[in-house]
């Protein structure tokens, strides 16, 4: 029950996750990454259980993050992995990762990098406008001063992903599966 409740909690953080002037933009983004990991179900065939590789999360292009991915999971776990970074300036250099952000400077090789990606058990995210249409599984933005995130579900589901109903039920839905 105590499980359940930090759950409901971490959501709620996550929906209301303001901005200030003392936290910057992208340190609020970085803390998002993992908390989607928390609320989302990897694809059976993947070796994300395997918690003697780390777990990797990619950023293609320009880092807007700064230093705040490496300072935030230099000692942290995410699934009970230890924490990498790695930095691709283009989409032939995509090794395996478990979570890839997409720059927005990336905007004239989003296909190709999707299509790099598709059919492997990468998380895709973004902050960039219109990127959740084109495919992107979860696209950050911000409204009212509030960082937000939408969900391409449909995209999301046929990857293998699965996302807990919690994280749905505040996300804005882009591409919504077809409920039977």
């Amino acid at each position: 029950m105590k499980k359940h409740k930090l759950k409901i909690l971490i959501l709620l953080l996550l929906c209301t996750s303001t901005l200030s002037a003392q936290t910057p933009e992208y340190e609020v983004k970085a803390v998002f990454l993992e908390r989607f990991t928390r609320f989302i179900e990897w694809p059976a065939d993947s070796s994300i259980s395997d918690t003697s590789t780390p777990f990797i999360i990619g950023v293609m292009g320009d880092n807007p993050f700064d230093h705040s991915l490496e300072e935030l999971y230099k000692n942290y776990k995410i699934m009970n992995k230890n924490v990498r970074i790695k930095y691709f300036s283009t989409p032939k250099q995509i090794t395996e990762c478990n979570l890839l952000y997409i720059s927005e400077s990336e905007k004239d090789k989003l296909n190709s990098i999707l299509e790099k990606i598709n059919n492997k058990p990468i998380l895709a995210v973004s902050d960039s406008d219109g990127f959740a249409e084109e495919g992107i599984h979860i696209n950050l933005y911000v409204k009212n001063n509030k960082v937000r995130y939408e969900i391409n579900e449909s995209t999301l589901t046929k990857s293998g992903f699965t996302a807990w109903a919690q994280l749905l039920s505040s996300a804005k839905i882009v591409n919504p599966v077809e409920k039977k």
